[in-house]
């Protein structure tokens, strides 16, 4: 538990860097090479801080600056590859007429001065030129793994660069005509288009606080939407305001964004996810040999930052597992049922999502304790 305490100082001390100040390097003397490398393993940051400390001639520890180097190449190495993906993608949309969108850090990759950690490129194609791309893909060396998604398919990747996911839709976002018209091309990248200013913001924060839940606070997206936000006019920024104040999930949504801003503006940050971030280090701390994308379910990571939410989140969750679903199961036996048999089908399915919500609530409770003692 010490080192998530540690890991928590850590995130403190990185929104004092990212906002340009120098931190109190003396508070920070007890965090180890392993605390280190949690932080930046979950936060992703470890580029912009070098940069920020670098910008302002900062004399940094020697294991600081060892472990930010280390995390900083690795996430540049990343941003190079998806650059390299993203205008092969174009070349290949440009000469079979695909109007392909790239989506969330693959723009900062592109066309920012300040790219953020990527694991994976995104972009957006109209559904009927989804497998189109695809397959052109897969001719130049990709091949599919794993399963396709609601909004995507199956990500293409091949030896030593990062994946591809190849979206016909936008989890989470109804994806209008006036979305696609508001697109403007990316400039120095031919056939390649980024979604508007304020669609882009938007996304970005639905990406990361409704679909992603455990990225709520993350600095990594954080930085992202802040980078984001220098190209909105005010009267784009006051659509972003308009559209979360509406959403279900309005308050966190709002804090996300206000963060951005802050951390934009360049000064002091108010960090409204502490608890949410000691939840994602015991994740990947002391609970990370169970394997944080193996074990840790959506449904329980859903479970877990509900809990940390409010009793206001935690009671939508309950109304959502009691809705009926908007599209037919994924799972074969499931979907074969509710066709043969709508009711018991539908009936069955509900049955199965609020016992899978009882007994994630019941595994995330420990979590959201700890996370709570932790950020006293």
């Amino acid at each position: 538990m010490t080192t998530i305490r540690h890991a928590v100082d850590l995130r403190a001390a990185a929104l004092t860097i990212l906002a340009g100040r120098e931190p109190d390097w003396t508070r920070l003397e007890h965090c180890s090479a392993d605390t280190w490398k949690l932080f930046l393993r979950t936060e992703r940051c470890a580029l912009a801080l070098k940069s920020r400390l670098t910008a302002a001639g900062c004399a940094v520890p020697d294991r600081a600056r060892a472990e930010i180097e280390r995390a900083a190449t690795r996430e540049l190495q990343r941003i190079l590859s998806a650059r390299g993906q993203l205008l092969r993608i174009g070349r290949l949309a440009a000469g079979h007429g695909i109007r392909a969108i790239v989506l969330k850090g693959g723009v900062a990759a592109l066309a920012s001065a300040a790219p953020v950690d990527v694991h994976d490129v995104d972009v957006l194609v109209r559904p009927l030129q989804a497998e189109q791309l695809a397959g052109l893909l897969d001719e130049e060396g990709f091949h599919g793994t794993g399963p396709a998604g609601t909004a995507h398919l199956a990500q293409r990747i091949a030896p030593n660069t990062v994946q591809i996911e190849v979206h016909f839709a936008l989890n989470d976002i109804e994806l209008s005509d006036a979305m696609w018209q508001r697109a403007r091309p990316l400039d120095g990248a031919a056939g390649l288009s980024r979604l508007g200013a304020a669609d882009h913001v938007w996304h970005l924060l639905v990406h990361s606080v409704v679909t992603h839940p455990h990225r709520r606070g993350s600095l990594r997206d954080v930085l992202l939407i802040a980078d984001a936000l220098r190209d909105c006019s005010p009267t784009e920024l006051e659509e972003v305001e308009r559209r979360s104040a509406s959403h279900r999930l309005a308050r966190t949504l709002h804090a996300q964004l206000e963060m951005a801003r802050e951390l934009g503006a360049g000064g002091p940050v108010r960090d409204r996810f502490r608890r949410e971030a000691a939840s994602n280090y015991l994740l990947r701390g002391p609970l990370g040999w169970l394997g944080f994308s193996r074990f840790w379910t959506s449904a329980f990571l859903s479970a877990l930052f509900a809990l940390l939410d409010g009793a206001e989140e935690r009671r939508r969750e309950w109304e959502l597992a009691w809705q009926r679903p908007p599209f037919s199961s994924p799972w074969g036996f499931a979907a074969r049922l509710e066709r043969r048999a709508p009711r018991l089908g539908r009936l069955c399915r509900t049955a199965v999502k609020v016992m899978r919500l009882m007994v994630c609530r019941v595994v995330a409770w420990p979590v959201a304790v700890a996370a709570r003692f932790l950020t006293r």
